[in-house]
């Protein structure tokens, strides 16, 4: 058996293995988060604004974060957000522990944490791909989303049964630990001489020659329409995960932990398959198959009312979704000049943002309807919205 190209360089291998730590911790951390606001509020809307404070800030300091990332040394830029995570869980842990957490401490702390992500991601996408070479690269991007969606197995999995046995603080510190794995791993990676250039300090206008070119590019322009289409209509249902749970499931918090681990199944069985490819053909049609399935397999979930049910169709919306990322990824990674990069990538990661917006929406829509009812609708839009997006007449450039 043939190793995916991408794991034959020694600093991808690296990087995935600390990258695998510190997200397996991470969805502990979501785990806990979303629960401790259930049980603090027991409101869907309240789920619904920790989604939007998650996301929000993509559009604010998102392209700045692409500017960044095009300007500076993105292994450096990578390990100061890793620090940052660290003193924002560790932070959360000691309101734990000292009894004083109240619901504005994790709405301050998650949107602390999404400026931060905001403005590292595009880093972090951009370095995955310079550890490889071009041949690799499709391999690098499909086994990075394979690690976090083994993660999303993994980490809800534990996290679920932890917080059950040692308590959120406890969980906490767990994640610290994965964090200080991560860091370690990143300090001995040493990539390939960086492509960014020195700006000329004018931050708006370097946003602007990313928004340019996308407008430019008719391909690109309709891959990431398309991610923000299934972000606002589609990525919302994970924020009400603990509803279905506890209200139509009635399984508690263990069994939360597998319905929030169900997606990262069906996801690591497709990118084991994308790993191993260096191309493939048709992608945006692959693109738009799999938008229209990822949208009918949510509204599937939202009308049923059996977990038997409802663990496949998450294990099928997390394929769609991984398939879907990965291939708008390729996409943009192969149109875009090496320069532009950065910003294409903070660009694309926006689709989180407007997650954050369908995530208050749909919860302000699920403080009147049932939320399933909001839920499936949703879906329906996020299906329609696939189909359309790719027929929007452009002149060509």
């Amino acid at each position: 058996m043939k190793l995916p190209p991408a794991l034959r360089h020694r600093e991808f291998r690296l990087f995935a293995s600390g990258y695998l730590f510190a997200e397996t911790g991470e969805y502990i951390h979501f785990i806990v988060q979303n629960w401790l606001v259930w049980e603090l509020t027991h409101s869907a809307f309240y789920l619904g604004l920790i989604g939007f404070c998650e996301f929000a800030p993509r559009f604010i300091f998102g392209p700045i974060g692409g500017v960044i990332a095009d300007r500076m040394d993105r292994l450096k830029l990578l390990i100061a957000a890793r620090v940052l995570n660290l003193l924002q869980t560790l932070i959360f842990a000691f309101l734990i522990f000292a009894g004083l957490l109240q619901l504005w401490h994790i709405v301050v702390l998650v949107i602390f944490m999404a400026i931060v992500s905001s403005v590292s991601t595009a880093a972090q996408q951009v370095l995955v791909v310079s550890l490889v070479p071009q041949d690799s690269v499709m391999s690098a991007l499909a086994l990075h989303s394979t690690t976090h969606n083994l993660t999303k197995v993994v980490g809800p999995s534990i996290g679920g049964v932890l917080f059950a046995m040692i308590g959120a603080g406890n969980c906490l510190l767990i994640q610290s630990f994965t964090i200080l794995l991560m860091l370690v791993t990143l300090f001995f990676i040493r990539p390939p001489a960086s492509p960014f250039r020195r700006g000329d300090g004018n931050f708006v206008t370097e946003i602007g020659e990313g928004f340019s070119y996308l407008r430019q590019n008719h391909r690109v322009l309709i891959t990431i329409l398309t991610t923000y289409s299934n972000g606002f209509f589609g990525i919302s249902y994970t924020q009400f995960l603990p509803y279905f749970a506890q209200e139509v499931m009635r399984v508690g918090a263990t069994g939360y932990g597998f319905m929030v681990s169900a997606p990262g199944v069906g996801a690591v069985a497709v990118s084991f398959l994308l790993s191993s490819r260096t191309k493939l053909r048709g992608m945006r049609r692959l693109l738009l198959g799999a938008s229209l399935i990822y949208a009918a397999a949510i509204f599937l979930f939202a009308v049923s009312p059996f977990m038997f049910l409802s663990i496949p169709l998450l294990a099928v919306i997390g394929a769609m979704q991984m398939s879907y990322r990965v291939l708008a990824r390729a996409i943009i990674q192969e149109e875009t000049p090496n320069y532009l990069l950065g910003r294409a990538m903070s660009l694309f990661f926006m689709d989180r943002g407007f997650g954050s917006l369908g995530a208050l929406a749909l919860g302000a829509f699920a403080a009147i309807f049932p939320v399933p009812f909001a839920v499936a609708g949703s879906a329906v839009l996020s299906g329609f919205s696939a189909w359309a997006i790719p027929r929007i007449p452009v002149k060509r450039r």
